[in-house]
């Protein structure tokens, strides 16, 4: 299969880390163009060394095929509508928009056009993330009765775009798309209710911490979010019958290391293994060989809409613009 030509529109951090490697490893995509408003950093991510500063351009480029946003939050539609209406598919950063609207108008443009339009909600491809589902779905620790997942970190430097109110900042869109999303997903979309919030606001307006409840399919789930509390990750399962974690305060980063998952039966524990991989890849090349006309999953739109469903019931009830 000809590897399928990917551009990239942004390329800081979230770029450098997670797509700019999975490509180069890549058997099914490259990356062919970068779009970057600083040209020195768009030549460290182009391999080519072709680098557009203006994004426009590189939507114009006909060789281009695919197109991975990684933008501020703010921008991820615009830019995903932009980049469908010039013909390309599109990989986008999460959140994939600010809200449900937003969300649907870009969702629109996907079906008119026929093109892939999907949020990188890369942990969905892990395996790991895949074999706990599995246990749920198998019965083995009976009916989920309480769920609590957490994802912060620290010392974040409040000029970074993640804390700028107008940008789309704040722990919730940052993080919310992984331990937030997590019970939702997990509970096959159930409707969510008695939806409630704690939120710490960052100086610059936007939320720094928030602790979101909710209920869905008979269990109460609790998910913690944080720009300003030290690294803790976790995803935590009880049922009737038993439990399953996700251990190893990686529950939603393991990238390129080994990780665990523990089971626990009437008491006994037991610890499965996985081998490092890289999630980032496995979600660009199931998208890949998809533009090709192959095998691969793809997260649905529906699933996007749900999480965002959640998020804007959130944020209407802590209380944010």
């Amino acid at each position: 299969m000809e590897k399928v030509r990917w551009g990239f529109i942004g390329a800081g951090y979230i770029a450098k880390l997670a797509l700019y490697p999975a490509l180069l490893n890549s058997q099914e995509g490259e990356i062919y163009a970068v779009g970057s408003k600083d040209l020195e950093r768009g030549k460290s991510l182009s391999p080519s060394g072709l680098v557009y500063t203006d994004y426009d351009q590189l939507l114009a480029d006909p060789k281009v095929e695919a197109i991975y946003i990684s933008l501020p939050n703010s921008l991820h539609i615009e830019w995903s509508i932009k980049a469908m209406r010039a013909g390309k598919h599109v990989l986008c950063e999460k959140p994939a928009a600010m809200n449900v609207a937003e969300l649907k108008e870009a969702i629109a443009v996907a079906d008119e056009t026929g093109l892939i339009f999907m949020e990188a909600s890369w942990n969905r491809w892990h395996p790991r993330t895949l074999r706990l589902k599995e246990i749920v779905d198998s019965g083995v620790i009976g009916e989920v009765k309480d769920i609590r997942s957490a994802f912060t970190y620290d010392g974040l430097d409040p000029s970074n775009i993640r804390a700028i109110y107008e940008l789309g900042g704040g722990g919730l869109y940052d993080l919310g798309p992984y331990s937030v999303a997590a019970p939702i997903w997990l509970m096959d979309f159930a409707p969510v209710s008695n939806i409630k919030t704690e939120v710490k606001w960052h100086p610059g307006g936007c939320d720094e911490t928030v602790t979101t409840t909710f209920d869905i399919g008979g269990a109460r789930a609790e998910a913690l979010t944080s720009m300003n509390t030290p690294n803790t990750l976790y995803f935590d399962v009880i049922g009737t019958k038993g439990r399953v974690s996700l251990t190893g305060n990686d529950a939603f980063n393991s990238h390129n290391k080994p990780s665990t998952l523990e089971l626990e039966i009437d008491g006994k524990v037991t610890v499965e293994n996985f081998a490092a991989c890289d999630p980032y890849q496995l979600m660009a090349d199931s998208m890949s060989r998809r533009i090709r006309g192959g095998e691969g999953w793809l997260m649905p739109h529906s699933d996007s809409i749900a999480f965002a469903q959640v998020f804007d019931r959130a944020f209407e009830v802590m209380g944010r613009p």
